[in-house]
């Protein structure tokens, strides 16, 4: 079920005491000095618990809560998207698949103010979960998991399960084509499969098949009553033993014999196609997966979590709270002295304790990382900064990727970086991150057993061969 937030002027005074109360709760420790809390570098209030809360910008304020008696240590960035704002996400080789980065590096590249790492990734550097980015779907994806999308205005956001669709309409005969993947390998019979230059090196169209090149006429607008949608013309329609090309357009794929073939062979060149992918929400140009919801309508949302993704470790989560602000939340942990980390539950709980009404979990374990104007603020566990495929973003103004150039602009398919993409297997040996969430999800850890393909099974294998 989709959510939907839209701002609201105030916050009751009554739901921020009880949030108040219950992180104090959850922290085990009285509630310290009301003077402290927002006060810029605030001293401590009671002893074991310190609170202190920095203005980072005009809008976003990065909250540092330590208790030294556990020990654990939480970091809370709030964002104000009333404030001249932006909240986005990106990607390790920045606007195509797939490699790995650094969140700070990231948050560089996007001229972020702040940044946390995002969702968890699959080898060669995919987002595990359906993406897009501004305006263009990145990709489409088997496993669904949820959802955190911005509205386009900054108003609000929404959380739940993509409905991911993508549709070619033919302007002329108003013929349909359902496109069944996207960046997200070649078609299966009976499939169509897209291909952009947001896929990069790693998701390129097959040989032997039946395609179709469209070139963009138009940037990308809001469909009614949800998606994107965006005017294309076909270039091309051919079948052939090598592989059709990019070159800056999209290229729809479909096995030789097939129903699909035909319908792409019956493309005449100069045709007006206009090509719609959607989520499921109106106004939404950015999005990025995680599992599993924490947080809905204010209540706890976890029904049940076992096995070792659930147990306690370094994470990393984003909420949205009644009034609209969005928080991005990393815990510290695998440090003894320093930070514990927390239970899956007990991250739950801390999202309900700062007013979330919304949230979800992030890739966590060694990846859970926290930049401020290019420092990483947290500990990341196992001393440095693992490189991870994407990362949700703070800007300090227009999203400038959304300001987009001609639409007839041709850009050559990126080439596979030289560096290795070793980076990625820490994740997958990682029981608070992508390791742990694939067996988990392979066991029904959350409630449900979801199948999974074999390539991510084989991935549980090896998770599993390492306990």
């Amino acid at each position: 079920m989709t959510r939907i937030h839209r701002r609201r002027t105030h916050r009751r005074f009554g739901v921020a005491c009880t949030a108040l109360a219950a992180l104090v709760a959850l922290l085990a420790v009285r509630p310290p000095d009301a003077g402290a809390i927002g006060a810029p570098d605030a001293g401590a209030g009671p002893p074991g618990i310190q609170r202190r809360v920095t203005t980072i910008a005009p809008g976003l304020a990065l909250e540092r809560i330590v208790d030294r008696e556990v020990p654990r240590r939480i970091f809370v960035l709030t964002v104000d998207r009333s404030q001249a704002l932006t909240l986005d996400v990106t990607l390790a080789l920045g606007d195509h698949l797939a490699g790995y980065a650094p969140t700070s590096e990231m948050a560089a590249n996007a001229g972020a103010i702040a940044a946390v790492n995002g969702d968890f990734s699959r080898p060669p550097g995919h987002p595990l979960h359906p993406f897009a980015m501004d305006g263009n779907l990145v990709q489409t994806s088997v496993i669904r998991g949820f959802e955190f999308a911005p509205a386009l205005d900054e108003s609000g956001a929404f959380f739940g399960r993509p409905q991911q669709t993508v549709t070619a309409v033919v302007a002329s005969t108003g013929e349909t084509l359902a496109v069944d993947r996207w960046n997200e390998g070649p078609p299966e019979p009976g499939e169509i499969a897209g291909f952009s230059p947001e896929g990069g090196y790693a998701e390129t169209p097959p040989p032997d098949a039946c395609s179709a090149r469209l070139f963009p006429q138009t940037s990308p607008q809001p469909a009614d009553p949800t998606g994107v949608e965006r005017t294309y013309s076909v270039d091309q329609a051919t079948c052939a033993e090598t592989a059709m090309v990019v070159s800056g357009g999209v290229v729809l794929s479909a096995p030789p014999g097939t129903d699909e073939a035909i319908q792409l062979l019956a493309l005449q060149p100069g045709a007006q196609v206009r090509l719609t992918w959607s989520f499921g929400w109106p106004d939404v140009f950015d999005a990025i997966g995680g599992v599993p919801i924490l947080v809905a309508d204010g209540q706890m949302a976890l029904e049940g979590c076992y096995g070792s993704v659930c147990y306690q470790h370094p994470r990393t989560g984003v909420g949205i709270t009644a009034d609209g602000k969005v928080l991005l939340v990393v815990v510290d942990g695998r440090q003894p002295r320093y930070s514990e980390g927390l239970t899956m539950r007990r991250f739950a709980r801390l999202f309900l304790h700062l007013g979330a009404t919304f949230a979800m979990n992030l890739d966590g374990g060694g990846s859970s990382t926290m930049v401020v104007n290019g420092t990483v603020v947290n500990r990341p566990s196992s001393g440095v900064e693992r490189s991870v495929s994407s990362a949700i973003v703070v800007l300090p103004g227009p999203d400038p990727g959304e300001v987009l150039p001609s639409p007839y602009a041709s850009a050559p398919t990126p080439t596979a970086p030289t560096g290795p993409v070793e980076p990625g297997r820490a994740a997958i040996f990682d029981p608070g991150s992508t390791g742990g969430l694939l067996n988990a999800l392979a066991r029904g850890s959350f409630g449900r057993r979801a199948p999974l393909p074999e390539a991510l099974m084989d991935l549980v294998r090896l998770f599993r061969a390492r306990r």
